[in-house]
């Protein structure tokens, strides 16, 4: 899969995943605005008769408040779709999404979603990490070195999705990351580099091969779509 295919695919998934829900006003900003009683047109009066008619006849009450003229609460005389246009046309993007494995979802929805769910970032974490132990084989790494890389696979996956939105970020410095682990730059460049360099391939291997799968689905189901015409 070429870069032009990888682009179009991520153009079309921030354009998809997004939550776009909070678009419209809530309720308390919109009586703000508009509020709903007009006290203009039957301003309030003092305690008035009201006539109520009885098996005994008719009976005459107080009444505690004056009768207000309340304006509909809705702009709209008809209700407000239940989607809009760009979301029903990106629909099938989603749907191309929602049939892909879940780490392969979190990486998606938290890359071009901007979804930062927690559960995601621990779903396309752990996987990664599995991943690049099984890549390391039959070679022994030091506890501490472990535990200083499993604090680097959640920096590496946001590194890559960074570069992934943003053309002019700037990669992290070899100086930068070795304060970040508490290791000196010469340690760092002698254990800790290569290892930094394989999680963001494993990143980067992630994030292509999730967007080839979903361009598939998406394929499939538009081919599904010319044939029932």
């Amino acid at each position: 899969m070429n870069q032009q295919d990888l682009n179009f695919v991520r153009i079309e998934l921030r354009r998809a995943l997004p939550d776009l829900s909070g678009g419209a006003k809530g309720q308390l900003e919109a009586f703000s605005e508009h509020p709903p009683a007009d006290k203009k047109a039957t301003p309030r009066r003092g305690i008035h008769l009201v006539e109520l008619e009885g098996e005994k006849g008719a009976r005459f009450v107080n009444s505690l408040s004056a009768p207000l003229y309340v304006l509909e609460t809705r702009i709209r005389r008809r209700p407000m779709p239940p989607i809009k246009d760009a979301e029903f046309e990106s629909a099938p993007w989603r749907r191309a999404v929602s049939a892909l494995s879940g780490y392969q979802q979190a990486w998606l929805r938290y890359c071009y979603g901007f979804d930062l769910s927690y559960k995601h970032q621990v779903m396309m974490c752990e996987h990664v990490w599995k991943t690049y132990q099984k890549c390391l084989g039959e070679n022994s790494l030091q506890e501490r070195v472990v535990k200083k890389l499993i604090g680097l696979v959640w920096l590496a996956g946001q590194e890559i999705a960074a570069t992934r939105n943003n053309e002019t970020y700037k990669d992290y410095a070899g100086a930068a990351l070795a304060r970040m682990v508490s290791v000196d730059r010469s340690t760092w460049l002698r254990v800790y580099s290569g290892h930094w360099a394989g999680l963001k391939a494993a990143f980067t291997q992630l994030d292509e091969s999730a967007l080839a799968m979903a361009l598939d689905y998406y394929e499939e189901e538009e081919a599904l779509k010319v044939a029932e015409m």
